[in-house]
């Protein structure tokens, strides 16, 4: 079966797929990736490894200092969030599209998966959090949570769970797809790279069976992380935001913050496509067509944010009850009223504007000012959302709602050097990843080369795709 993709008048070629590849330049290209350090990499990774240690001493520190005071963890809170988000998001690109057979998704999927190693950065991160949790029971009183009856440890124990399940199903999603490429690595690569290939690739050899036995197992791998993925959003946003603040009861909540992870996941692997496509000269292999692709992607999923806060918020403003006000006091209107307007703007007024034009979405360069504009914006939403949470002395936990609004928290300086130190490290994780394994897919790649042609179509150009399946 073979269909026409769509159409160009411009800038066609940058959207080509490159003609007459051969398989064995495709392998050499991508493997050279992961032979050799620059300069400039070894430089950037010393840097991130040095701001990583800083921010985990930094955690200790805070730890000892304001282990008694939950107050005081609310950028850490949303900082969890956010890392959630980024390296939660992301994979789900390695999964959803490949399951729609989308053609387009071939070369990032093996990007979007090593994000999934990033998520070591976030449970880190947690661990104190689960400490200074309140227990179900406070004071002899069973506070309210979405855990009836339950045994006192559960919102600890199933936190910590979730994300560790979250992180081995995101990697098992990457091992059920790198399986070839760690048997090309088996027999293209030298020292260390190529032991590890012989090991890793578990006899493969390319049969009918084993290949019928990857797809299933990408396609079984992925389902799992979706449903782990919004269960974890789940436990997170109920456990550690709803659960501390009385009185505040959303049930949109969850599915507002696991839809605003897939825009913030979206816009880092945008990022982070652009960085490996100009730097690894990887040009004839990541087309323009991935990032328009991701463009209307990521310009859904903005418009689906907007649509999904007013839902929540509308429910809130007219409901006008006691713990309506003061919701809305504690996350829009009080101390957070800084962090709900400039997170509203960078990441959803600033982004619509800017990707409801083609001509941007068309734009790599475009593409990524967006992306990072989304970025930020998320940051500032998910402060507006936990800071404001953990701000409530658990001392009002059993109030039927929240009678006093609390003033605004700044960042001190250990939250920002946890800050810039767990964002570090999930980025040298990344990095560390691309030296580790080529960092495009090349059995995806030749494959995207094999099914896709480009010819001319009336008085343009256009994509020939075959649909093998």
């Amino acid at each position: 079966m073979v269909n026409l993709s769509r159409k160009e008048n411009h800038d066609s070629h940058h959207t080509l797929p490159p003609e007459n590849v051969e398989s064995a330049v495709i392998v050499k290209d991508l493997i050279d990736t992961t032979n050799g350090t620059s300069s400039s990499f070894k430089i950037i990774a010393i840097t991130l490894g040095v701001m990583s240690v800083l921010g985990i001493i930094a955690l200790i520190i805070k730890w000892i200092n304001h282990g008694d005071d939950s107050t005081r963890w609310g950028y850490i809170a949303a900082l969890v969030s956010f890392l959630l988000s980024i390296t939660g998001g992301a994979p789900m690109v390695a999964m959803g599209p490949v399951m729609a057979k989308a053609n387009w998704v071939r070369p990032l999927t093996r990007l979007a998966a090593i994000f999934s190693f990033a998520g070591i950065s976030t449970i880190i991160v947690l661990i104190p959090l689960l400490f200074l949790l309140p227990p179900l029971i406070v004071d002899g009183t069973r506070r309210r949570s979405i855990w009836f009856e339950a045994p006192n440890y559960s919102p600890h124990i199933w936190g910590i769970i979730g994300m560790v399940l979250l992180l081995i199903t995101g990697i098992a999603l990457f091992y059920s797809a790198a399986l070839p490429d760690f048997a090309a690595m088996r027999e293209n690569s030298t020292g260390w790279r190529q032991k590890l290939g012989k090991k890793l690739s578990r006899g493969w050899v390319g049969t009918d069976s084993q290949w019928r036995t990857l797809r299933m197992r990408i396609g079984m791998f992925g389902t799992f992380y979706f449903f782990v993925m919004v269960m974890v959003n789940f436990l997170y946003t109920t456990d550690f935001a709803q659960g501390v603040v009385p009185g505040w009861r959303d049930a949109i909540f969850t599915l507002y913050h696991t839809v605003s992870s897939w825009q913030g996941g979206v816009a880092a692997l945008v990022i982070a496509l652009w960085i490996v496509r100009k730097k690894m000269n990887l040009e004839k292999y990541i087309h323009l067509d991935a990032f328009w692709s991701l463009g209307r992607l990521l310009f859904a999923l903005t418009l689906l944010w907007i649509y999904l806060f007013y839902s929540s918020f509308i429910v809130f403003w007219y409901g006008r009850s006691e713990n309506d006000k003061a919701t809305l006091d504690l996350l829009v209107k009080g101390p957070m009223i800084w962090a709900f307007f400039a997170g509203a703007t960078f990441i959803w007024l600033v982004p619509w504007w800017i990707l409801i034009w083609n001509r941007v979405r068309k734009s790599i360069n475009g593409m990524a000012i967006g992306a990072s504009v989304i970025i930020f914006g998320l940051l500032l939403d998910r402060i507006r959302l936990f800071v404001a949470a953990w701000s409530v002395p658990q001392e009002h936990i059993h109030q039927k709602w929240l009678k006093q609004i609390p003033d605004t928290i700044y960042p001190d300086v250990y939250d920002i050097v946890i800050a810039i130190g767990s964002i570090s490290l999930s980025i040298l994780i990344i990095m560390l990843m691309t030296k580790i394994i080529p960092v495009l897919s090349i059995w995806q790649i030749q494959e995207f080369n094999l099914l896709s042609k480009p010819i001319k179509y009336i008085r343009g150009n256009a994509t020939l795709i075959a649909k093998p399946d």
